[in-house]
């Protein structure tokens, strides 16, 4: 450690004595870095922040009534295309860059945009930074300003437009369908009207057919018990045609014999003359009734013929039989009709059947998706109306641009400190270089380290009053001349400390 600082220590003597490069390289270098700073042009920043509110209070609320687009990929597609050429060329006609510039030529106009305009953030609180910088403030301000215009009515009006072609869209696919629909319903009404009998209720062929068959079974049945319930009536059975015989006459004058016999017998016994005779008067009488009944049993029609208030009732009552059997002959060949009609139109109504089963099914596809784009076109209008009242998307201007009154660009004292440092910095790697260049040995230490050799002796220079004299004068011209670069420096900083650079550029004209 005490070698490096040795070597370091006899570098900074051997530097020192070559101080009077120093000085001139320095001058040189500061008064050129200093002058180029000069004619460094300003360059003006505006810049602007807007925040973008994309949470709506109404989106909760008319969740499924309405179409809301997603606000911030919207709002990714807005940033990311803002920077296009035709949006470019927008802010450029805008902010009258061809006259504020001077420059005509749009595609230059557009290359100074893409390169300068930035819009940057967004990326969590949906703050975005819109920032542009140029040699004019007003150029800066009104680029700025105009593409902030742009940001947002790109952000509000791009929804409103897309929600009126939607709209456009869904009413022309609406007169389409309604056209189809219209056709397609004249078609199922003319199949129906060619195919009525195929097509009536009752469930399918197949189902229309067996119940068919099963009501004709049923009347058959029915037609069975009433043929059998005539001929009873018409004879085929003595012990009913027997038990509906009646007549009233002989049946009155038995009641009225059995009456009297009963009285008898409560006076006489049954060997009186009077009983004896009554009761075989009766025994005749219900005689007679017997060989009726049984005349009337063998042949009641005849019996019908002659009279009578049991040929009355009897006649009604197989008029009725006779009338509830022609109504079911004619049920059963009705049936029997409809079964042989139905057994040979199944194969004709499989194909009817099939044909629409297809137009009921084309037509409900239609009848649905009319009924959506109805639903849809509800929904586009009200997403609508809500754009239209609403701000999906809120744009606040946090910070709205502001003409520029000073540069933001080239930072001057930071330069200069810098170009001071520089010239220094030459002038001394240049001392220190010619000191590598033409070595020399300035102590006994160094004289034996290059000779490899103990040193004996050596003789000492004496320090005369004017030898004293020339150090002192010498050093008092060196500090003069660097504090004339220092004080050169200070007062470039106090110019731009006070906003002096008219003065600076005057200075640098009058040498240059």
């Amino acid at each position: 450690m005490e070698k490096i600082f040795q070597e370091l220590l006899q570098h900074a003597r051997a530097t020192w004595h070559r101080r009077w490069w120093i000085v001139p390289i320095a001058w040189v270098v500061c008064l050129a870095g200093w002058a180029y700073i000069q004619t460094i042009p300003d360059v003006y920043a505006s810049d602007s922040r807007v925040f973008v509110n994309t949470q709506s209070v109404l989106d909760p609320l008319l969740r499924g009534m309405t179409v809301r687009p997603d606000a911030q990929q919207r709002l990714q597609i807005v940033t990311r295309t803002l920077l296009s050429r035709d949006n470019l060329e927008q802010i450029a006609r805008q902010a009258d860059l061809d006259v504020l510039t001077g420059n005509q030529d749009r595609d230059s106009q557009v290359n100074m945009l893409r390169s300068g305009l930035r819009l940057d953030g967004g990326q969590r609180d949906n703050i975005y930074n819109v920032s542009f910088r140029h040699q004019n403030p007003e150029v800066a301000y009104r680029v700025v300003q105009e593409t902030v215009n742009l940001f947002m009515e790109r952000g509000l009006g791009d929804t409103r437009l897309d929600l009126t072609s939607s709209q456009a869209f869904i009413e022309r696919q609406l007169e389409i369908y309604e056209q189809q629909l219209a056709a397609k319903e004249r078609e199922l009404e003319q199949f129906r009207r060619e195919n009525t009998r195929f097509l009536s209720g009752g469930g399918d062929i197949y189902s229309r057919l067996e119940s068919t068959r099963q009501q004709l079974r049923q009347a058959q049945l029915e037609l069975n018990e009433a043929e059998r319930s005539m001929q009873a009536l018409a004879g085929h059975s003595s012990g009913a045609a027997r038990a509906l015989y009646e007549n009233p006459e002989l049946s009155r004058r038995i009641s009225n014999l059995e009456g009297e016999l009963d009285s008898m017998r409560l006076r006489y016994t049954d060997v009186h003359p009077d009983v004896i005779s009554t009761t075989r008067v009766l025994s005749e009488l219900r005689e007679r009734r017997e060989q009726e009944a049984a005349a009337f049993a063998a042949n009641p029609r005849a019996m019908l013929e002659q009279g009578g208030t049991a040929g009355e009732s009897m006649r009604l009552t197989l008029a009725q039989a006779e009338s509830r059997v022609a109504s079911l002959r004619a049920r059963v060949q009705e049936f029997e009709n409809r079964v042989a009609e139905l057994e040979a139109d199944v194969d004709r109504a499989l194909e009817v059947e099939s044909e629409s089963t297809a137009l009921n099914r084309d037509y409900d596809v239609l009848k649905r998706s009319f009924d959506q784009l109805l639903q849809s076109r509800e929904r586009a209008i009200m997403s609508g109306q809500v754009e239209t009242m609403t701000d999906a998307v809120d744009f606040r201007v946090l910070e709205p641009p502001r003409r520029p009154s000073s540069p933001a660009s080239p930072n001057r004292p930071a330069l200069a400190s810098a170009v001071l440092i520089l010239g220094l910095g030459a002038g001394t790697g240049f001392a220190w270089l010619l000191t590598q260049l033409r070595n020399t040995v300035h102590n006994t230490r160094q004289l034996a380290s290059v000779t490899g050799r103990p040193v004996l002796g050596f003789v000492a220079k004496v320090d005369t009053p004017m030898r004293r004299h020339r150090r002192r004068s010498e050093l008092l011209i060196f500090s003069a001349a660097t504090s004339g670069l220092l004080l050169v420096f200070a007062g470039i900083m106090i110019a731009y400390a006070t906003g002096a650079k008219d003065l600076l550029d005057r200075i640098v004209g009058f040498i240059l």
